[in-house]
């Protein structure tokens, strides 16, 4: 199942709409908080990796920026989603 929800989150074909499900289900598949943020970084790097040989004609300084926009909140979502399933494991 977790393989399924990676594939479906590298996908291009996925509608951008039904990512933070399909995130949020990843997230709760993960038992071990350190392996979740390891396989949600893996995935960040396996997506920039296209994006940057596609945007070739883009200034060094206008990737970086964009570089540094996608990390800040890819690492924000990430963080948002361990601290939901923190917070939801002390109240059972």
């Amino acid at each position: 199942m977790i393989q399924v929800l990676r594939e479906l989150l590298l996908s291009d074909s996925v509608m951008h709409t039904i990512v933070s499900s399909v995130l949020a289900r990843y997230c709760q598949l993960h038992v071990d908080g350190d392996a979740f943020v390891a396989s949600i970084a893996e995935i960040i790097s396996d997506i920039r990796e296209p994006i940057t040989v596609q945007q070739q004609e883009m200034g060094r300084e206008e990737r970086r920026q964009l570089d540094l926009k996608v990390s800040c909140y890819a690492v924000t979502h990430v963080m948002l989603c361990y601290s939901n399933k923190v917070f939801f494991k002390t109240l059972l």
